[in-house]
């Protein structure tokens, strides 16, 4: 029998996959951009937080929606190529400093 978090965990996984597929349009650039920089930092092997990815997209590639780089983190996460290892407050005004995670490559995904 199916549970409530399976339930849950299985929308969460759709939403993220139907918004990263959203992103791949011919004129939107900042998925491609941003797992640019998402795998550089992975291979630097340091830990790093969302807001370095952002630093890391060109000026002027823009989002379509907000939601695109937190489902590009956790398809990573998901995959086990990112794991995480820390926490920070965010000081982007709109994140209202929520709490937020540092990442960093997974070791056994390298190791593979």
């Amino acid at each position: 029998m199916t549970d409530q978090l399976q339930l849950g965990l299985a929308d969460r996984k759709r939403g993220q996959e139907a918004n990263l597929a959203a992103a791949v349009a011919a004129h939107r650039r900042y998925r491609e951009a941003a797992e640019i920089v998402l795998d550089e930092l992975v291979a630097s092997g340091q830990p790093f937080t969302a807001e370095d990815i952002r630093r890391g997209v060109p000026t002027g590639i823009e989002p379509h929606s907000p939601n695109v780089l937190p489902s590009l983190i956790g398809n990573w996460a998901a995959r086990r190529l990112i794991v995480p290892c820390g926490e920070y407050r965010s000081r982007r005004r709109s994140r209202r400093a929520s709490r937020n995670r540092v990442w960093v490559a997974n070791p056994a995904a390298s190791a593979a």
